[in-house]
Order: structure tokens, then sequence, then C-alpha cells
């Protein structure tokens, strides 16, 4: 079986790289997290209902080919995502729905990143300053404007009804 890569899987690996689980190829974290991989997960007909496993705060499955394909596209990020396109928009809203936030004055970070993760939004046109383990960014309305059609988590919060399609703010 040939595994191609779709921005729904690119949105699934980013979301996978950063709350993953030690069993098999599954999430933790919150009830938002687990629902949205679950349903991901049926609706690209990755796995079936039954074979989805779950305990208190993870969901997970037994799926040799994809959990091998998911790593294989990780090591090479820099390479897969070095585009501004639909793939990189998805991996990136992955990663940002999985350790992402905004807080109350509007500054958006992704946290437990790596040197690569900080390389690929530089690359992707980024600018972001480290603070930890997370990486702020500095010109937050052009990443959110970036990856706003492809979170899935976030997509309600407040900050998207400020930023129209077109990359422009709606000043109300």
């Amino acid at each position: 079986m040939k595994i191609k890569l779709t921005p729904e899987i690119s949105y699934l690996i980013g979301l996978w790289r950063k709350t993953r689980c030690s069993e098999g190829l599954g999430v933790k974290g919150d009830s938002s997290i687990l629902s949205v991989f679950s349903k991901t997960i049926l609706d690209l007909n990755i796995s079936v209902p039954e074979k989805i496993l779950s305990s208190d705060d993870r969901v997970y499955l037994y799926h040799t080919a994809y959990r091998k394909f998911f790593q294989e596209i990780e090591q090479e990020q820099l390479e897969r995502f070095k585009y501004l396109n639909e793939y990189a928009a998805s991996y990136l809203a992955g990663m940002f729905d999985g350790a992402g936030s905004i807080d109350e004055r509007g500054i958006v970070s992704i946290g437990h990143t790596s040197k690569q993760d900080d390389m690929m939004l530089l690359r992707l046109g980024f600018v972001t300053k480290r603070r930890g383990s997370a990486l702020v960014l500095d010109r937050p309305v052009l990443f959110l404007t970036f990856i706003k059609n492809y979170v899935k988590i976030f997509k309600d919060h407040k900050v998207f009804s400020y930023i129209r399609s077109d990359g422009a703010s709606n000043k109300s």
C-alpha cells in the first residue's frame, strides 16, 4: 500500500508531532484534540472505529505503515514543507492546534518546538523568537492568515473573526 501525502494527512502529522502518545499511532491531550484526531482518522479511512483504542487522555491505533510514513515525513519536514502551499499550511495548522496558543494580548506562540520547527517557519517567512521551548511569532496576523482555513481546534477563536480570507484585518 502506497501512502500519499495530502493536506489532510499533513494536518494529522502536525497534530501528532506535538501531541503524540507512546502507544501506537496516537495523540494525548484534551477532548478536542482526541476528537479531531479520531474524526480525521475515520474521515480519511485510515482505520475503522473498532480499531481505534482510547484511555483517559489518549486515542491511538496500531497501523505500522502509517506510523512509519508519519515518522518519515517528520524527519523530512524541512524538505517537505518548504513552500507556502496547502500542505505546509495544513501541517502548521496541526502543529498549532496541538501546541499553539493565543494569549489575551494577542501573542501567538507554538510550544514544544525544535530547531527544525524554527528553521521551517523561518524558511516560510515567519520570523520567530524563542522563549523557553516555545516559538513566539513576530507577525502573528501573517501566520494566522496562512493557517486560517486549516485549523480545526482554534477555528472558533475570536481572533480569526478579525482576519479576512484575503489576508487583511477587519477593524470594526
